[in-house]
């Protein structure tokens, strides 16, 4: 599995924000409001953290590729859809050696339009909330932990996070 950097740290360590989910509610991304994995359908700040919270354990892992050029959206985005491949697969080991592990990534890209608000998720076992929505401060966790997030110019780097309990 072609994982660029981790670390295992205790989920106390977690940075959390208010103002990461402020800027997520901006809805630069267009997702706010219209997926089942984004805010404000997945509960306040105060309930993203506390879901977080309810977990012990962490473990963080980021992915990189390199780009003809990092200002190339639809590069960047097929760089994402290789991450959230990789999310999937470390999701399946976390699902099988502990019990409800939460996965938090870059958010769900399964569907090219998602079933919200008429229908329930068509692929939970794939939908991901974000990291961002949970209030947490990705950068500054991940220097904390010594891992890169600046690999250099046209690398894209992602971040993906599972909370579990032993």
């Amino acid at each position: 599995m072609p994982l660029y950097d981790y670390a295992f740290f205790p989920v106390k360590d977690i940075i959390f924000t208010q103002d990461v989910r402020t800027i997520c509610a901006m809805n630069d991304c267009g997702m706010y409001g219209r997926r089942w994995v984004c805010p404000p359908v997945i509960g306040s700040i105060e309930d993203c953290i506390a879901e977080c919270q309810a977990y012990a354990h962490a473990f963080l892992f980021s992915t990189v590729t390199e780009v003809a050029d990092s200002f190339d959206l639809k590069a960047c985005v097929e760089a994402r859809g290789d991450h959230e491949g990789i999310t999937y697969e470390v999701a399946q080991i976390f699902r099988q050696e502990t019990e409800n592990p939460l996965i938090l990534s870059t958010g769900c890209i399964p569907c090219e339009h998602c079933a919200y608000p008429d229908a329930p998720c068509r692929h939970p076992e794939r939908a991901f909330k974000t990291i961002e929505s949970h209030g947490i401060m990705i950068m500054q966790m991940a220097a904390q932990q010594g891992l890169d997030y600046d690999c250099g110019q046209n690398i894209v780097t992602y971040f993906s996070l599972v909370l579990y309990n032993l």
